[in-house]
């Protein structure tokens, strides 16, 4: 020991701790790195650095406390923390508080900062792994870490950054348009990273307005520890993440009023679009609802209309279709490539009209593409049956705790095949719907009831099958591979209301079945199926659809309002050669009908 520590006496080791008296007859305490990835070095171990170094140590006397931000709870062995943070291992789920003030550190020159303090039983633990994720990660949009208090477990961070949320509720339509947008650039493409991810996981998309920070010199969003995912307040649409467009630059927090909003806007440079319609389209991202429908899966489903967002066992209700729409569709692979030319020339036309692209996935299960993708001259293939062994399929029709007999593989509850219209569609259509919604709420009249709030574009469509888990058993065929499930095709056909589709070739044709050949010639019959074990499928169709919030119909009124347009009529969209909303009138009123689609 004294090779290592000169003039030093009275030394004791007790697990990562030596204990010693030094020539100056002070007693040191060293803990000596052990290789936990958790566990920080202190000072002069062995020549490490400590990562401390790098970060001002602040006096508890110098942090002065001046308003309480937020207090979480934090039970991460509880039921919600473990649904978030699946992959943490029980022994790093940690019982602790986690408060936030904004502060001052006196005797410097800064601006107004934030502390976050630690309390509780692993208030160090949580301490140290929040340190770790911010001392390891430097973003302009994560908050930046500049101190820290080791005997009272506490992190300051610079700048006095305000809750996304305040603004947000404070802010008006613009302001909350412009928010939206920043979130989308700033705060979601950070979902990709696995070191935040250990911090706000899911919250980052369902509760963007939870996690975000303004930055108020540089006007970027940010993400810190001050945040709740168990945050109860309703959080609006925001959108998904547009990577690939340019972004506004950031406003600082001074300029968040409707004039530099709405000038910001105005002056964004653009090279394929108007400022004004730039505008429109920005302020059109909504996120999407999935909602089960009740209705027979045979009955054809159209696409790029507005309908009433009801319950899902209420029938569906058709309220608009677009005008001057002409439709292509992308099957990847799955339906013989005749079939597809001569779907596609259904809705070839000869007027300009805006090309709605509509892509037909494959039949997935958890994401896995699964079926036969290769273009087979059988007649099954032909008819644009998709064909699926049982070992392919087996583990979706699994519950996620089944015991599984063939392998430990664990799966999801069924297999899926959407149809969509592409983003890009997508986002024109809202355009043009949010940009007419007050010419239809006047035109109807108060025909529909709270008919804003209520509607929503009808965009996608999800087949699935599940299965009867009460009913699945061991199979008793000892080779899966010569199993195979055949299912229905997806059929385009034109509609009262444009494009639809339909599941299956008639109403006498099953929706699914088993058979032990390539081609399917000999389906198998219901006692075998159930003799053999192989699960009872239930055919179900789901509907996504995209609703809107008041802000986008309230910035779109008073954007039309302020540019010279008359928001009760559709100039706006003529202006720009977006679709016209058709109304589709209810049986009793003026006009050709509603569609109404029930079981």
């Amino acid at each position: 020991m004294p090779t290592f520590f000169p003039q030093a006496s009275q030394f004791s080791i007790q697990g990562q701790t030596i204990n010693f008296v030094a020539g100056d007859q002070n007693t040191h305490t060293h803990q000596v790195h052990t290789g936990d990835s958790d566990f920080i070095v202190s000072p002069g171990v062995l020549g490490r650095e400590s990562i401390f170094d790098d970060y001002q140590i602040i006096q508890r006397g110098n942090l002065r406390l001046l308003q309480q931000i937020s207090r979480e709870v934090v039970e991460e062995d509880g039921y919600y923390y473990r649904l978030v943070h699946r992959s943490r291992a029980p022994d790093k789920r940690l019982t602790f508080t986690r408060s936030a003030y904004r502060a001052q550190v006196i005797g410097q020159n800064l601006p107004g900062s934030i502390a976050v303090l630690y309390k509780g039983k692993d208030a160090r633990a949580a301490w140290k792994r929040d340190f770790l994720l911010f001392s390891t990660n430097h973003s302009p949009n994560i908050a930046h870490l500049f101190g820290l208090n080791i005997s009272s477990p506490s992190l300051v961070f610079y700048n006095d950054l305000i809750p996304v949320r305040l603004l947000w509720e404070n802010g008006s339509a613009f302001i909350q348009c412009y928010i939206a947008h920043r979130i989308r650039k700033d705060i979601y493409p950070l979902e990709c990273d696995d070191y935040f991810l250990s911090l706000v996981n899911s919250s980052v998309y369902y509760k963007p307005l939870s996690v975000a920070f303004l930055q108020p010199d540089t006007g970027l969003l940010c993400i810190s520890p001050i945040c709740s995912i168990q945050d109860s307040e309703d959080t609006p649409s925001i959108g998904w993440p547009m990577l690939e467009e340019a972004a506004l630059s950031p406003l600082p927090a001074a300029s968040y009023d409707d004039s530099h909003i709405l000038s910001h806007y105005l002056k964004w440079a653009r090279n394929d679009i108007s400022t004004e319609l730039a505008f429109q389209k920005d302020i059109s991202i909504s996120k999407s609802s999935w909602g089960l429908s009740k209705h027979n899966p045979k009955c054809p489903f159209p696409l790029a209309v507005i309908v009433t967002s009801t319950p899902p066992a209420t029938p569906i209700q058709i309220i608009g279709k677009f005008k001057n729409l002409k439709y292509s569709m992308t099957d990847q692979d799955l339906l013989h490539s005749s079939y597809i030319k001569d779907t596609q020339d259904m809705f070839k036309t000869t007027t300009k009209e805006m090309e709605v692209r509509i892509w037909i996935e494959e039949w997935t299960g958890a994401g896995n593409n699964l079926g036969q993708r290769n273009r087979l001259s059988n007649e099954t293939v032909l008819k644009g049956w998709t064909r699926i062994s049982y070992d392919q399929c087996w583990p979706y029709f699994q519950s996620l705790v089944a015991k599984c007999c063939h392998s430990d593989l664990r799966g999801g509850k069924g297999i899926s095949r959407t149809v969509s219209i592409s983003w890009n569609n997508q986002r024109w259509l809202s355009a043009a719907w949010l940009s007419q919604a007050q010419y239809f709420s006047s035109t109807v009249d108060g025909l529909y009831e709270d008919i804003l709030k209520n509607a929503a574009l009808l965009h996608g469509i999800s087949f699935n099958l599940q299965s009867h888990l009460k009913n699945h058993h061991s199979l008793l065929h000892p080779n899966f591979g010569q199993i195979f499930l055949f299912i229905a095709p997806v059929n385009a056909n034109p509609g009262r209301c444009g494009i639809e589709f339909s599941w299956g070739n008639d109403n006498n044709d099953p929706i699914y079945y088993w058979s032990f050949d390539l081609d399917g010639s000999h389906p198998l019959s219901k006692r075998v199926t159930e003799t053999l074990g192989l699960p009872e499928l239930t055919a179900e169709v789901e509907l996504l659809r995209q609703r809107f919030e008041d802000y986008q119909y309230e910035a779109t009124k008073q954007f039309h309002s302020l540019r010279g347009y008359n928001p009760t009529t559709q100039e706006f969209a003529q202006k720009y050669g977006l679709p016209l909303i058709d109304i589709l009138w209810p049986d009793d009123k003026t006009g050709p009908g509603m569609c109404i689609y029930s079981t």
